[in-house]
């Protein structure tokens, strides 16, 4: 049997790195005991389904900053009191403050990264402060290279490809072909996530005369640019066939009803949205960009671009328009692939290999 693992993630918002975070609890609470630590009046501690029917334990963290005595503190004082022998961390700005709430203890300590680093940390002090961890882990072949590239690695540490998984369903409702182009987009609304450039891209099926629909599912977290889109879009003529959603506990629905998932977002890593248009066998037109190119070498039909322009994202949109009947025809295969790949019991197995 492991010895009892900490999943720690301290974000306050709402995105993958956070969902991962409790997706990854979870699925390893089956097989050893699990324990969360999380930041106070989080996305994570507010959504209580999160945890609900899983055998983990919750502990929520208060700290201001960081670097923080408090966090240190009140992080070491849990690892102790619940003889903790293993963390996943899910996370980098508070790796100071682990490293000394860490200090002295066994602890078998693992980071995960899932979204690309550009700043290199290989200097003295993060040097120090990465020292106690025995494994890196990157979400993709991309991820891994780029821990390798950006972060201090210990002379004994080693660095780790553990592919994402999903609860993806066996059974669903692929939509039929009705001459309608329904595109979705999934993703908290957020500059640098392709809302905007999924916008503008659709202008060239207006020109085009096609009858389309493009929807975005995901909390608007950026006021600021949620109120720019907005702007932009009184100055189309196709701006009733804009829909932002918000959030919804209906993705399968959307999904189901949709038959291109457009997903121009620079950055992502092996990126949960992705992995689930895949799911419901969808037409991703997505980026190249990180992790993007590893799902063609999967084997998945996807529509890549080159140079990530608005112009690229117009000429594949267009090409697929035309081309509809049968690229969801090709799209369909994404699905049983996707449930073979992305299978929990895959990433389960890899994540208990590197416990104590």
């Amino acid at each position: 049997m492991k010895q009892k693992t900490a999943v720690i993630c301290l974000s306050r918002v709402n995105g993958g790195m956070e969902l991962a975070s409790v997706k990854l609890a979870r699925l390893l609470s089956s097989e050893v005991e699990v324990e969360f630590i999380a930041r106070d009046n989080s996305y994570i501690l507010n959504k209580e389904e999160h945890f609900k029917g899983f055998n983990i334990k919750v502990h929520e963290v208060t700290f201001s900053s960081n670097f923080s005595f408090k966090l240190i503190k009140s992080v070491r004082e849990i690892l102790i009191n619940s003889q903790i022998k293993n963390v996943i961390f899910l996370g980098a700005s508070e790796m100071k403050s682990l490293y000394f709430a860490t200090l002295g203890l066994d602890i078998n300590f693992i980071i995960r990264q899932g979204s690309k680093k550009t700043t290199s940390k290989k200097d003295i002090f993060h040097k120090l402060f990465y020292s106690k961890v025995n494994y890196f882990v990157g979400n993709c072949e991309y991820m891994k290279q780029n821990i390798i590239d950006i972060l201090p690695i210990a002379k004994n540490a080693q660095v780790k490809r553990i592919y994402s998984s999903l609860r993806l369903e066996k059974n669903i409702s692929f939509k039929e072909f009705n001459n309608k182009i329904d595109l979705v987009h999934v993703g908290r609304v957020h500059p640098g996530k392709g809302q905007f450039e999924a916008i503008k891209a659709c202008d060239i099926l207006f020109k085009n005369g096609f009858d389309f629909n493009l929807k975005f599912l995901g909390d608007i977290q950026d006021k600021n640019y949620f109120e720019k889109m907005n702007n932009y879009l009184e100055t189309l003529e196709y701006k009733s066939k804009i829909k932002f959603v918000g959030y919804t506990s209906e993705v399968k629905k959307y999904l189901q009803e949709s038959d291109v998932f457009i997903f121009p977002s620079l950055g992502e890593g092996m990126s949960n949205a992705i992995i689930e248009s895949l799911g419901f066998g969808l037409i991703p037109i997505i980026y190249n960009d990180t992790s993007s190119p590893e799902f063609k070498d999967l084997g998945f039909h996807i529509h890549l671009t080159s140079n990530n322009s608005v112009e690229e994202l117009e000429s594949i949109v267009l090409n697929v328009a035309k081309n509809l009947k049968e690229e969801k025809i090709k799209a369909r295969q994404n699905h049983p692939k996707a449930l073979e790949v992305f299978a929990l019991q895959r990433e389960q197995k890899e994540y208990l290999e590197l416990l104590k």
